[in-house]
This record gives C-alpha cells, sequence and structure tokens, in this order.
C-alpha cells in the first residue's frame, strides 16, 4: 500500500525516475538524483537540469559517482569555485576537468603558488601557466565575447608554435566554442596536427553542455580526409563515444564514413 503513495523518483524502476526527471525543475531534488542515484542515465540526466551553481558545486564536491561530478564541473560558471573545487578535492579526473575549464592566469597563477593545493593540482597549473604570450595567442574564453580565430590567424599561429602543440593547447578549453571552432579549422590543415584536434573533438562529444556537443558535430562532420574519417571511425570503440560519432558518421558524405553503416547492414 505504501509503494502507490512513493514518489517517482524513489521507485526502483531507473526508467521511471528518468521520467521523474524530465518532468521536475526542482533544483533540490535534480541534485539529490544526480548525487545519489545507482542509475548512470538518471544521474547525467538531472545533473544537466541543474542551474544552480552551488548545487553544482555540491554535487561536484560529493556526488557518489564521478561520472555526475564531471558532468557538474562542465556546467560550472565561476573559474574561482573551480579552483576551490581543485584544492577540497585530489580525484584526478575532478581535477583535470576543472582545469580543462581553467584560462584565468591569475588563478593558475594562485593554484601553482599556494602550498594548499596538493602538488598534482599546482604542477598542472604551471604547466597551463607556463608561456604567458602563448596562451594570450591561443586562449579562447567561451565567454569573453571575442570572435573566433579566423583561418588565416590559425595558419600564423601553427607556423609559429607549431600545429601540434597549438591543437593539443586548444584542446585543453572545451568548453569555448571558439576553440572547438579553431581546431575544426585545424582538421582542414592535414598532418598529425589535424589528427589531435579530430581527437579532441571526438572526446568533447560526451561533454554535458549539449550547445558545445552541437557545434563539435558541425566541425567533425564537415572532415573529408580518409586518415581523419578512420581516426574518428577507431575512436567507436569507446563505449561513451560511439552512438555520438556514429551519428557524426551519417552526416559525411564519404565513401569511408558510409562503409560503416554498410558493414553493420551486412
Amino acid at each position: 500500500m505504501r509503494n502507490l503513495f512513493k514518489p517517482a523518483y524513489r521507485s526502483k524502476d531507473p526508467e521511471v525516475r528518468l521520467k521523474a526527471v524530465e518532468q521536475t525543475d526542482n533544483q533540490n531534488l535534480l541534485a539529490e538524483l544526480a548525487m545519489t542515484d545507482n542509475s548512470p542515465r538518471v544521474r547525467k540526466a538531472a545533473v544537466v537540469k541543474v542551474h544552480d551553481q552551488e548545487l553544482l558545486v555540491k554535487i561536484a564536491l560529493d556526488g557518489c559517482e564521478i561520472d555526475a561530478r564531471v558532468a557538474a564541473v562542465e556546467r560550472i560558471e565561476s573559474q574561482e569555485k573551480l579552483a576551490a573545487i581543485i584544492k577540497a578535492r585530489r580525484n584526478y579526473e575532478l581535477m583535470g576537468a576543472c582545469f580543462a575549464r581553467i584560462t584565468n592566469r591569475d588563478i593558475l597563477n594562485k593554484i601553482a603558488n599556494d602550498p594548499e593545493y596538493n602538488r598534482s593540482a599546482r604542477r598542472i597549473a604551471i604547466e597551463n601557466f607556463a608561456d604567458e604570450s602563448y596562451l594570450d595567442d591561443v586562449r579562447q574564453s567561451p565567454r569573453s565575447g571575442s570572435e573566433p580565430k579566423s583561418p588565416r590567424e590559425i595558419a600564423a599561429l601553427m607556423k609559429k608554435y607549431g600545429g601540434e602543440k597549438l591543437a593539443r593547447t586548444l584542446g585543453k578549453f572545451k568548453g569555448s566554442r571558439n576553440a572547438i571552432l579553431a581546431l575544426g579549422q585545424i582538421t582542414k590543415c592535414g598532418g598529425e596536427p589535424a589528427v589531435i584536434a579530430v581527437e579532441y573533438l571526438a572526446a568533447t562529444l560526451s561533454y554535458s553542455n549539449p550547445d558545445i556537443v552541437r557545434c563539435v558535430e558541425e566541425q567533425l562532420s564537415s572532415i573529408d580526409h580518409p586518415a581523419l574519417i578512420a581516426r574518428l571511425i577507431s575512436l567507436m570503440e569507446k563505449p561513451e563515444l560511439h552512438d555520438r560519432i556514429k551519428a557524426v558518421l551519417k552526416k559525411i558524405d564519404h565513401p569511408d564514413a558510409r562503409q560503416v553503416f554498410e558493414k553493420e547492414d551486412e
């Protein structure tokens, strides 16, 4: 009898809980489910609906599973809050997700010189801060309001710093639309830098921000070089990327991309 009055989000059936997430905007309830639910689908569905920044910090700090904690980090706007998470928790994956969104050199400098941060965090901050002029050239903040780099600017940066280094540095800023557009331009330049750019773009397909994912899909769907398509196909081995990459390949008008679906139909 008690089960008749049990809230849907307390159901033993994850599909019922998932539907409950879709039907609520209660921030505290969504945060609770993101932190404690035993279903990855429910956790992810819940965290992407959390807009309260303090609740996102709470999920990042105290969630029961790393997937929801990282997804929460990807939605936190304050770089100061991200730095505080790095100080409070030593999980390497969580720390990496935070650093991927910290582009403020003052904050990086503070982390690098504050002994209260663990040694790994300080080392990463030093590496990210290492060459100010280089970071100034390639860094594009997702909220800076600046225009993305033009193809001519990207070509000049590749010549100045080397294509591989440029691609790897841009790849650090997963939350930046401008960085993604720049990586898309690098894919058109060919060679190892283009392969690296494809790898970073593909990895960002698992990002929790749908606008960023759509931007990545647009960049990847425009590749037409067989070597880049082959690399993209090889990344389908990662379970979290398989369906996302498959959707991108459907948009690529190239026989190598179509071959993936022909093999599945056999």
